[in-house]
Order: structure tokens, then sequence, then C-alpha cells
């Protein structure tokens, strides 16, 4: 029994945080996918927030990714070096369009997107922040962690998409 594609995007947001699935379901209907002829699908501010094992997170779903144009959308060569040039972290503010440079400039990542037996992927951003006190501190410290949902892959596919998120964590100060 086959159900619909956005229960089976929102599913793999499950490994991360517990989504408000009516909520992100409604906002992925109002927004709709993306075009056959294109890329990508920004969506609009959601975000929600959970307390769990000493930590805060924040988790907000992003963009939708056509997978079926993840072979033209990949960077390669100079577009590559351009691209990483342009969005570099020590210039470029949104944490988004650097997880998605580096997701784009990601062999095994865009391979396991575009051969991807789902046309769509999910892309969020993971804020984590430790509640511990650690004496007195001025400035908070929290990472930004993007999260890349793609459906109906292995095991394998997913151990690299999780180290893709991993490598590419950004840590951060709040004053």
């Amino acid at each position: 029994m086959h159900h619909d594609f956005i229960d089976d995007l929102l599913e793999t947001l499950n490994r991360v945080i517990k989504p408000d699935s009516d909520r992100l379901r409604d906002l992925l209907i109002f927004n709709g996918m993306p075009e056959e002829t294109q890329n990508i699908r920004y969506l609009s501010y959601n975000r929600q927030s959970v307390y769990e094992g000493g930590q805060s997170l924040a988790f907000s779903v992003a963009a939708v990714i056509n997978n079926r144009r993840m072979a033209r959308w990949r960077l390669t060569g100079y577009r590559e070096k351009l691209g990483q040039l342009v969005f570099n972290p020590r210039w470029t503010r949104s944490p988004l369009d650097l997880f998605l440079i580096r997701l784009r400039c990601y062999p095994a990542v865009a391979d396991i997107l575009d051969t991807a037996a789902a046309r769509y992927t999910l892309v969020g951003i993971l804020q984590i922040e430790d509640q511990g006190r650690r004496g007195l501190r001025f400035r908070k410290r929290y990472r930004l962690r993007p999260v890349v949902g793609v459906p109906g892959i292995d095991d394998a596919a997913q151990a690299t998409i999780e180290a893709f998120e991993k490598a590419n964590e950004i840590q951060r100060k709040r004053v």
C-alpha cells in the first residue's frame, strides 16, 4: 500500500525531530512542489521548537529539491569553484545558502538525490543549543546543521546523508 508522497517526505524528518505533520503538510500543499523545470522551491517561514535531552532544538523546513533535475543542478569544475568562492562562510550570512551550495558540490549526496526513486527531497535547518550551565557565559554557543530528507533510500545512502549533515555543521555564537 502506497501513501501520499508528502507523508513520505515528512517521515524522513522523524530521525531528527518529531515534526508537526499537520502544519508541515499544509505548508507543503500551500507552497507546492517544484515544477518540472524548477530545481528548488523555497518554503515560507516555519519553525518548530522542542526541548529534549538537555538541548533546545529549533527546526525549520526551508526548501524542496526536485530530484529529477539534480544531474543538471549539481556543480562541478569551474562552476563548483566559483560557487564555493561566492558562498563562503566568511561572508555569507545565510546558512541555507551555504548548505545548498555544499550539497550541490558534494558528489556522493548529489548522486543519491539524482538516483532516488522519490521525486522530491526536503532540506531543513536544525539549530541545536545546549542548555547545560557551564559557569558564567555572556555568549551562548549553538550549532546549525542541515537536514536532508530523502524518502525511500537504503541504509548506506542514509549514512552518507547523515555524514554530509554532520560534516557541514556550523558553530555560531550569540550574545
